[in-house]
């Protein structure tokens, strides 16, 4: 059984700028998902716009093999998968395909073996980390020209079924594994096509760092952890 895991960290944030090289505990972001890739992987691949990254990763890890991704695959408007495709065109010998996003840098090695293990364990297609939405959804409001009006059909705000803990759980994907059989991807390129496994991650270890808010809270997650 041999996996690889792709790890993209496109230079460029609107929102964060600079954020893949944001410090956590001190080392930059990028550098949390590959040391726990790599205790965890056969192959890994590390691939960016920025030739100042792949530099880097190529220096401080000489196991890592580093792609400089194509201009047209680096925009603002870019989805990740493409690039994930991109990869896996290229690499035809390994038996699972995985991605691992830099923004979510408290996943843990046990949290790596433990997706690696559900998917192998079972005849799904694939595997997915997941945690809980902060806020119930069903609980959602839209706002148009300044009126609110219940998101949900169920219409909880105007029915006064407004307790959360009287909805059913919602989840959502929280970047930090995407995992699937690579015959099946290679049919399908989407980790969401097939039968897919949701792997369960709390939300202390489910910090998507996409503002420095988002950075801040991680950081006083690991100082409380030590």
């Amino acid at each position: 059984m041999t996996r690889l895991a792709i790890i993209p960290a496109r230079a460029g944030s609107v929102r964060f700028p600079n954020k893949n090289w944001a410090l956590l505990d001190g080392k930059p972001l990028w550098r949390h998902t590959i040391d726990v890739a790599r205790d965890c992987f056969d192959d890994i691949v590390f691939t960016s716009d920025s030739d100042t990254l792949i530099k880097s990763v190529a220096y401080l890890y000489d196991d890592i093999d580093t792609h400089i991704r194509p201009s047209c695959l680096a925009t603002s408007t870019s989805k990740v998968i493409d690039t994930v495709c991109w990869i896996h065109s290229m690499w035809a010998n390994t038996d699972e395909i995985w991605l691992l996003l830099p923004t979510c840098p408290l996943r843990t090695k046990e949290d790596v073996l433990n997706a690696q293990k559900l998917l192998g364990d079972t005849n799904e297609d694939g595997v997915i980390s997941i945690t809980d939405y902060e806020f119930p959804p069903q609980l959602g409001l839209l706002s148009e020209d300044g009126l609110i009006t219940d998101w949900h059909e169920s219409k909880p705000w105007q029915n006064g079924n407004t307790r959360s803990q009287d909805h059913y759980p919602v989840y959502r994907p929280n970047g930090a594994l995407y995992g699937m059989k690579r015959e099946h991807f290679h049919k399908h390129q989407n980790f969401y096509e097939g039968r897919i496994e949701g792997y369960y991650m709390p939300r202390e270890r489910s910090v998507d760092i996409d503002t420095e808010l988002d950075l801040k809270i991680a950081e006083q997650i690991l100082h409380e952890n030590r």
